[in-house]
């Protein structure tokens, strides 16, 4: 019996070519594989943008804060920690410098020393 030489096309989802094979020869996508959908325009890729800036601003602020009181209990023990905070008290304006301490002397202080209290009755 013959065998039908015609070749099947396929129509790729993504560009619209028309190819043969598992996988379209202009995009890479795979034969079956789902339409690009759009996703939110300039506005929301600036939105998604600022929005990474500042999970990544308070990362960074917590890391800081972190250092700063692991350095600060642990004396002249962890000299690199103490060296990392100096060279970030050197990259930091002052006056974001001098905010943090009045925010430390008021909040951040007493924070933590109520968090060292928890953990001293609860494993005590």
């Amino acid at each position: 019996m013959p065998r039908n030489t015609r070749k099947i096309y396929t129509a790729c989802r993504r560009c619209k070519t028309r190819f043969t094979g598992e996988y379209c020869p202009y995009c890479g996508a795979e034969k079956g594989t789902h339409a690009l959908r759009g996703r939110g325009g300039l506005v929301g890729g600036l939105l998604r943008f600022v929005f990474s800036l500042v999970v990544l601003g308070v990362v960074l602020a917590i890391a800081f804060i972190a250092l700063d009181y692991s350095a600060s209990a642990a004396g002249d023990r962890h000299g690199a920690a103490r060296a990392i905070l100096d060279s970030a008290r050197y990259a930091i304006p002052q006056s974001v410098l001098d905010l943090y301490a009045l925010a430390k002397t008021q909040f951040l202080d007493r924070w933590i020393h109520a968090i060292t209290d928890f953990f001293n009755v609860l494993f005590s």
